[in-house]
């Protein structure tokens, strides 16, 4: 029962974010969502692919979940950082729709991927603090679990650098 109420709980995070994230875009505007789209993601205007800019997003999320599971004031807001990204993939996501020339892009690369990483994030998170679940917080976790997440992230960002540079023209 326990697994059942978490799986619903994250689900719940990454739709309730996306939607927000589908909102603001229509409350901001294309016009001024293409700038912020942009500067945040430069790959979804179809620049030069670099390794940089393909880790870069996933460090630095992985980075601030591993920072702020690291205080016990702080916890609490680990899953927040998994949200914010959820909502940049959402808002995103209309800005490549709206495009109607990036459909392939979005449907080959941009909505698989960042399904995932989100999901993989949210393992990383339940890993680290649990949401509901029968040990305490802080209790230790094995690392093999944490090392298969962090496998896991490596496998699919080697496999978004194929899709990006040789599936996609």
């Amino acid at each position: 029962m326990s697994r059942t109420v978490s799986i619903f709980y994250h689900a719940s995070i990454l739709a309730v974010s996306f939607v927000c994230g589908v909102i603001c875009f229509h409350i901001i505007g294309s016009a001024n969502a293409e700038s912020f789209v942009l500067y945040i993601e430069p790959r979804l205007a179809g620049d030069k692919q670099s390794i940089f800019r393909l880790v870069l997003p996933v460090i630095v999320s992985v980075g601030i979940i591993l920072l702020l599971a690291t205080h016990h004031f702080l916890k609490i807001f680990i899953r927040v950082t998994v949200a914010m990204r959820a909502t940049f993939f959402g808002f995103s996501s209309v800005f490549l729709l709206q495009k109607l020339e990036a459909f392939w892009l979005y449907t080959i690369w941009w909505f698989p991927f960042q399904l995932i990483y989100c999901i993989l994030l949210l393992v990383l998170c339940n890993l680290l603090v649990p949401a509901w679940a029968k040990r305490r917080i802080g209790k230790q976790v094995s690392g093999q679990s944490i090392m298969l997440n962090f496998i896991a992230l490596f496998i699919i960002m080697v496999a978004e650098f194929i899709v990006i540079s040789y599936v996609l023209p």
